[in-house]
């Protein structure tokens, strides 16, 4: 499902967002960057972003210890230090094992875990990604009401994950509305919180049998 999936830090301009994406090789991210002039656009502060950033690092350097290269196929996003795992690994005992380090890295409150085990990520399904990605930011940057610097989006064989928080109610049932009516989303994964609301989640933590 996820050989390097497509990925983008979203800027303040659609100029910035196309430029990102284009030459990356990883799952889209639209939103959670900590680059000067946009981070008081964000609902987290400059150090709740400085915290997640250095629980990915940590999550990434884990992998890397582990198994050098062979988790390069993991996308890792964190906010409020909750991670969301996407990708693919080759075998359940890898995922379980990506899950395990996940878990146990400092700064970490709960892990998400939308890891496929095996499945084929092939050139042609990459492009189709793009494309899914390239309609998303314009949709999320020209909506009224929808905030993407909030937001992280991955999108992996045509599925969108979503990560982040929203002021409202109404502005997350907006922005879901937009991923799901996006051309070519077969399903959209929902991890978008209303800010200053902690609902029990009981997806955190699971391994998922394929």
């Amino acid at each position: 499902m996820f050989a390097s999936p497509l990925r983008s830090t979203a800027l303040a301009t659609t100029l910035v967002l196309s430029t990102l994406l284009g030459g990356c090789a990883a799952p889209l991210i639209i939103g959670g960057a900590a680059t000067a002039g946009y981070v008081g656009l964000q609902n987290r502060t400059t150090q709740q972003i400085a915290a997640d950033t250095e629980v990915k690092l940590r999550i990434k350097d884990a992998l890397t210890q582990a198994r050098g290269n062979y988790f390069v196929d993991v996308g890792i996003d964190v906010f409020y230090g909750n991670v969301l795992l996407t990708g693919v690994v080759p075998t359940q005992a890898e995922g379980e094992q990506v899950l395990d380090l996940a878990r146990r890295t400092v700064g970490v409150q709960k892990v998400y875990n939308e890891l496929f085990v095996g499945s084929a990520y092939t050139a042609g399904q990459k492009a189709k990604d793009a494309w899914i990605s390239a309609q998303i930011q314009p949709r999320l940057l020209g909506a009224k009401d929808a905030y993407p610097l909030n937001y992280l989006i991955t999108v992996v064989n045509n599925h969108v994950y979503i990560m982040g928080d929203a002021l409202t109610q109404g502005e997350k049932d907006h922005v879901l509305h937009i991923l799901r009516t996006t051309r070519g989303v077969q399903q959209v994964h929902d991890y978008l919180v209303i800010k200053g609301v902690n609902p029990d989640d009981d997806r955190a933590n699971v391994v998922k049998r394929n």
